[in-house]
């Protein structure tokens, strides 16, 4: 309702911290201050909220500069809840509409208003901010009555289906909006708003490496982790890059979980929320870079891998402190983090492909005097993986240059759709005989659930105790050769892991040099 200086005024904003939102309340009201137009904002504003102060005051005074001019009071802002710090420049655009909406008698309940939030320029133009998705969500949950943001964010806030939205494009559109003036957005909502797949690397260019691409459908398919060893030139990266390409499209709640953290990182597109992220950090990445932090608290590499393939190249020349962080994330499907007093968990549910060489030089192994590195230098370098480290990567493979004849012929591989039709109908059976909403890839299964499926004869389980004997297998490495077993024979589409499958498992448990045995062999086997 318009009259003369309001006394007291109320509406919403929000601040992002990570991935969680938070409603704050901003109250203006008139107060005896020092001086006559000061304005003063209380409730625990960090640095960057309180530079919004200047920003939010700059771009107000075009509309109400003459009425702030004729007040004989102050005004004081306060940010609920008091006890909770707010960071962040998503508090500019409500900070001016409240300072503005007071001079200009803007009588509002701030339950029956829209949430405002964005950066504002010194000319009152309304700039873009990050964790618009979360903010949506976070209104949708509470049954607001619309969200008011940048106009450039409207795509990231379409996501959500059931929520009124309004772009704004200056400081005057947002106060139009508290006086019923705005119009709500019309455009479409959901995932599928311009939704399209990135062109990824297709597995058909691969020449040889069979086995290797029989490792990644395997880790595809059930989730597994894969370190490849070899000489440069020998097709690691070249591997690496193609395994989305076997990745089904992601689902309504992952994709919504990856839309979240893109939101978080600033790096939101809606045109691929479908497709599984792919992230490849450099060697020198700090630990804070992979597993987030900073103030405000962003997501790292870990987490904006969520759902996706985390490719470490160069594995060995990371810092041991950033490789050792990784084995939590590798085990729990999450990050935990603390900073300043404020602890936060992130998802980080990604399938891990490490690519290392197998010396310093890259060259060992393959003779002719090519190698230059002494036997300590190897030993240190091999040394930096840590056993508990190595003990989370469920397949492991050693690969060789490919052949001059093979790599000039004309491919003797199978494309991605094919491969990833395969892994698509693996996935399916582990979904079959999981409830909804559990995690259903062999990878996060407990073992008595995996040794359960696997159907054990007394073959199979005499074969597992002299496996993990004679190769020294750790019992988290034995327990991950049974989900790679699980994962086979899901291939396969048998429900019985047999021996045979359990020496495959076995092959790619040693490096990719073990072979099943012969039918002789396998007759023999107790």
């Amino acid at each position: 309702m318009l009259g003369g200086f309001a006394a007291r005024m109320r509406i919403l904003g929000m601040v992002v911290e990570g991935f969680d939102s938070v409603e704050v309340v901003l109250e203006a009201r008139r107060a005896p201050m020092s001086r006559p137009s000061e304005l003063r904002v209380v409730g625990l504003p960090e640095a960057s909220v309180k530079e919004g102060i200047y920003r939010a005051r700059a771009a107000a005074w075009p509309l109400v500069g003459k009425l702030v001019v004729q007040a004989a009071e102050g005004v004081l802002i306060n940010l609920a809840p008091a006890d909770l710090k707010k960071t962040g420049r998503s508090l500019d655009l409500p900070l001016a509409v409240v300072y503005a909406g007071l001079f200009l008698g803007l009588d509002m309940d701030a339950d029956q208003a829209p949430i405002f939030m964005g950066e504002v320029g010194l000319g009152g133009e309304v700039r873009s901010v990050p964790g618009v998705l979360a903010a949506a969500l976070l209104a949708q949950s509470k049954g607001r009555s619309g969200l008011v943001v940048p106009r450039c964010d409207l795509p990231e806030a379409r996501v959500v289906r059931e929520l009124p939205l309004f772009g704004v494009d200056t400081v005057a559109d947002a106060l139009a909006i508290l006086r019923g003036e705005g119009t709500a957005d019309s455009g479409e909502r959901g995932f599928c708003v311009g939704t399209s797949a990135e062109a990824v690397p297709d597995l058909a260019d691969v020449r040889g490496q069979w086995q290797a691409k029989r490792a990644l459908e395997i880790a595809a398919a059930g989730g597994h982790n894969l370190l490849m060893e070899g000489p440069p030139g020998s097709g690691k990266t070249m591997l690496a890059r193609r395994i989305p390409s076997i990745l089904p499209e992601l689902g309504d709640a992952e994709a919504l979980e990856v839309a979240v953290v893109q939101s978080a990182a600033r790096s939101f597109q809606v045109q691929t929320l479908r497709q599984p992220p792919f992230r490849a950090p450099h060697h020198t990445a700090s630990p804070a870079g992979l597993v987030g932090g900073g103030m405000p608290i962003r997501p790292g590499e870990f987490s904006r891998a969520h759902h996706g393939v985390l490719f470490l190249d160069e594995f060995p020349e990371f810092d041991r402190r950033a490789l050792e962080v990784l084995r939590q994330p590798l085990e729990e499907r999450v990050v935990h983090l603390v900073r300043a007093g404020q602890a936060r968990q992130f998802p980080a549910d990604f399938l891990c492909v490490a690519a290392m060489n197998p010396c310093p030089c890259g060259f060992a192994g393959l003779g002719q005097g090519r190698c230059r590195c002494t036997p300590k230098q190897v030993q240190a370098y091999r040394g930096r993986l840590s056993g508990p480290l190595l003990d989370r990567f469920d397949l492991r493979l050693v690969l060789q240059p490919v052949e001059a004849g093979a790599l000039f012929s004309g491919g003797d591989g199978e494309s991605s759709a094919v491969v990833a039709e395969r892994v698509r109908r693996a996935r399916e059976r582990q979904a079959q005989r999981t409830p909804p909403g559990q995690a259903f890839l062999n990878a996060r299964r407990s073992d008595q659930e995996i040794r359960r499926l696997n159907h054990y004869g007394a073959a199979e389980r005499s074969l597992l105790v002299r496996l993990m004997t004679q190769c020294e297998l750790s019992a988290r490495a034995a327990r991950r050769l049974e989900r790679v077993a699980r994962t086979i024979a899901d291939l396969s589409g048998v429900d019985a892991v047999g021996c045979e499958t359990l020496m495959e498992a076995l092959s790619f448990r040693m490096g990719g040099t073990a072979s099943p045995p012969s039918r002789p062999e396998r007759a023999a086997l107790p």
